[in-house]
């Protein structure tokens, strides 16, 4: 909540002072639009001169006006495209979705659903943050693909929504990729299996395979944390075997049998694990031999050490803040 609250005081900010440039520069080079209608018209052609900032401005005034049914229509979409063009994704985002949900039968409505995906994926950052955006992406994409089947966009809907797919398969490696480095093996193995299982179109088999394999394969390592604290445990329980207290011996009894299954659990674990482990990565190494990660599979089995966090491949290009643009 804290992070929208600051990215809505941040967007209204930038709305007042561009609204403050926008009135200086009107009331010193012409005079400032009084009537709803008068804003509209010199709204839209402040948006055909590419003139975003005045567009903006004066669509936003022409809307808090009285205008026809029509031109609050066109205002709408039209202020929509110029935060879009200029630029400031979480406005046009807003704009686009309030388009949306009060002319959803507009001839323009197939243009605000694609260009509300790319707002989305445009305001996403990445696999290791939060993936609201390209959740909202994806299933944006999708509705415009199966709603507009012969738009001539919907190969490039196909190409998005696969990009906002692979951010979101690569947010489950980045999850299990963190247990890792807590050797909380157990719990990536969970997570990398979801990758494989449903995001098998956009993860390379050979990565997720070793994946799940070196996370069996070190689950002993795991197993001996979890041994040493169910050992450390057990020893505070034996000390209370010797109070005078008969309830309290009973309850140090109970817990003495309950940690030392946990105990003989996480044995057998380790043991099945590294066996399964070790198949998988000779499976790995024989598959994919000229694969970086069936050579590490190789390397593993061979008792070199990769306990090395696997890297999280971020899709969306950001050399110069990455930013998609679409002319419709």
């Amino acid at each position: 909540m804290a992070v929208l609250r600051i990215s809505l005081e941040r967007s209204l900010m930038r709305r007042f002072i561009l609204g403050v440039s926008v009135l200086v520069a009107l009331t010193s080079c012409e005079r400032i639009p009084q009537t709803a209608q008068e804003q509209y018209r010199k709204g839209i052609e402040a948006a055909s001169k590419e003139d975003w900032g005045k567009a903006k401005f004066l669509l936003e005034k022409a809307l808090s006006g009285e205008l026809s049914p029509k031109e609050q229509e066109i205002a709408k979409i039209a202020l929509a495209d110029s935060y879009f063009n200029d630029g400031d994704y979480e406005n046009a985002a807003l704009n686009y979705e309030e388009f949306l949900e009060l002319y959803p039968a507009s001839p323009r409505a197939k243009d605000a659903l694609f260009r509300l995906g790319v707002c989305y994926l445009n305001l996403t950052k990445g696999p290791e943050w939060d993936v609201t955006f390209a959740k909202k992406a994806y299933n944006i994409f999708s509705n415009f693909i199966e709603r507009y089947p012969s738009d001539p966009r919907v190969d490039k809907a196909k190409e998005y929504r696969k990009i906002a797919r692979k951010i979101l398969a690569e947010h489950q490696v980045y999850i299990a990729g963190t247990y890792d480095m807590l050797r909380k093996f157990t719990a990536s193995i969970q997570r990398y299996q979801k990758v494989k299982r449903e995001y098998w179109d956009v993860e390379s088999p050979d990565r997720m395979d070793y994946l799940i394999g070196r996370a069996y394969y070190y689950t002993p390592l795991q197993a001996k944390e979890e041994i040493g604290r169910l050992k450390d445990h057990l020893k505070s329980e034996k000390e209370r075997l010797k109070s005078d207290d008969p309830d309290e011996r009973r309850v140090a009894k109970n817990r003495i049998d309950l940690i030392e299954k946990d105990i003989k659990r996480w044995k057998e674990i380790a043991k099945l694990n590294r066996e399964k482990g070790r198949e998988i990565l000779s499976q790995v190494a024989k598959k994919y031999p000229n694969s970086p990660y069936g050579i590490k599979a190789l390397e593993i089995l061979n008792g070199k050490e990769h306990l090395e966090v696997e890297p999280v491949i971020n899709p969306i290009k950001r050399s110069i803040w990455w930013k998609i643009k679409e002319t419709i």
